[in-house]
């Protein structure tokens, strides 16, 4: 499948006297499960992090493998890796090439985690074993709990195809909570257009059927708690819910301990706590285009954007590129553009990141030989040339995806091949804030 590299990145103010170094933030209890012990100790690339220029570029190389399951695979249409501050590192997740099988016989539904500090890759669901899938449930191994949700035999969930498909902007992270999210949409089962007529998984599902079990979970997200080392699911609940598996953007907006979710024009929230859904309501003009677009929030001005999508009409009179919604106002709007406007690729494109060292968002393009950096200004809406990556990112068609870690202001940017696991880290400073 066609990728291209197109890196986005967004960078905002801190303190003057900010310190950049890897830190090791405090935990509420000791965890449990495969993050068990996180955020560790800064491994020797600390040194390398913490000595970047003013837009440096350093190759980390590949993070080392997961001792049983080995690396994270690029995917593309995947650009977003949620970042937990709490752990110090983020989450890869999401099919590359539809219906991807590995030669070990795992369906690619697998979820990775980077540990920044230990540069290394954790496993945290290896994937369904194709082989042994129909086996597991007629042992009981694998069957459906009281929800309707597929489960261990001691009746945990188990993700099957939690994201059937890309995972676009549709997974994030509560750090209130420790919790990824992320596979908004699916049936209890699990569901995959690219494989659901093989047999593993036709003739496990008409196992799974005849147990009766309702589907209470349908359209729910799961969650991995990262403190308990478990996946959550829960029964759907709320005036207003999502839609089924879309191009939805799904962020935690910490001001309101809730779950951000838009989609074709619709903002809905979802208290963290009760996880009750509701439409919020906005006014505002929204994005006309699907949700494959470029997002950030802004933890400065408590505040989203997002730009116009993917498979957008043609502008309007007067449209901005940018799209901003305003989570204390509860309100959208598009600011006109500057001159020399730049734009928010879709996730296939680019990396969206809010930067706390600059108040800028960066976007690195790079695309059929040509690569550029540019800064958008949040406070002005006016846009920056910033230099160029480095001539091999140019040159790269392999998959994209990163984060920013505010810990050490540095971008995180992870290329490998469709469903490939021979990737390499690279890091990325735009600027270091004044002193």
């Amino acid at each position: 499948m066609r990728s291209i590299l197109l890196i986005l990145v967004a960078c905002g103010g801190v303190a003057a006297q900010q310190k950049v170094e890897l830190k090791r933030p405090g935990r509420q209890e000791a965890g449990k499960g495969p993050l068990a012990g996180l955020p560790g100790a800064p491994g020797a690339h600390a040194a390398r992090l913490k000595a970047l220029k003013d837009g440096e570029w350093i190759n980390l190389g590949p993070p080392a493998p997961d001792p049983k399951w080995g690396h994270g695979r690029g995917r593309s249409w995947g650009c977003k890796m949620p970042y937990a501050s709490d752990l110090q590192g983020a989450f890869l997740h999401g099919q590359g090439v539809h219906g991807y099988i590995k030669s070990d016989g795992y369906f690619m539904d697998d979820i990775f985690f980077y540990d920044l500090n230990g540069h290394r890759w954790i496993c945290i669901y290896p994937g369904t074993d194709t082989k042994s899938f129909i086996e597991k449930v007629q042992k009981g191994d694998l069957k459906m709990n009281p929800d309707g949700q597929l489960a261990d035999k001691e009746g945990r969930p188990v993700p099957l195809s939690s994201i059937p498909g890309h995972s676009y902007q549709i997974h994030t992270y509560d750090p209130d909570h420790h919790r990824y999210v992320f596979g908004i949409g699916n049936p209890g089962i699990g569901d995959e257009q690219h494989v659901r007529d093989q047999p593993w998984i036709k003739e496990g599902k008409k196992l799974l059927v005849a147990q009766g079990k309702t589907d209470r979970v349908l359209g729910s997200p799961y969650f991995f708690n990262a403190m308990t080392g478990q996946f959550e699911r829960h029964p759907m609940e709320g005036s207003r819910t999502p839609k089924l598996y879309t191009f939805a953007v799904l962020f935690y907006l910490p001001t309101r301990k809730a779950l951000f979710h838009y989609e074709g024009g619709t903002t809905l929230l979802c208290d963290a706590a009760t996880q009750k859904w509701g439409d919020a309501g906005p006014q505002g003009p929204t994005p006309p285009g699907s949700a494959d677009l470029g997002a950030c929030y802004d933890s400065k001005r408590d505040r989203l954007y997002l730009g116009r999508g993917n498979y957008a009409p043609a502008p309007r009179p007067n449209e901005g590129n940018v799209y901003i919604y305003d989570v204390k106002a509860n309100a959208w709007s598009n600011p006109p553009n500057r001159e020399n406007a730049g734009s928010f690729p879709a996730t296939n494109y680019g990396l969206t990141h809010y930067d706390a060292a600059n108040d800028r968002v960066v976007v690195v393009s790079c695309w059929d030989g040509k690569g550029g950096v540019a800064a958008y200004d949040p406070s002005t809406g006016a846009w920056e040339q910033a230099g160029a990556p480095p001539a091999e990112l140019v040159s790269s068609r392999a998959c994209i995806h990163g984060f920013y870690s505010p810990e050490v202001n540095v971008h995180f940017v992870y290329m490998a091949g469709d469903s490939d696991d021979r990737g390499t880290m690279w890091a990325y400073r735009y600027k270091n804030p004044k002193r």
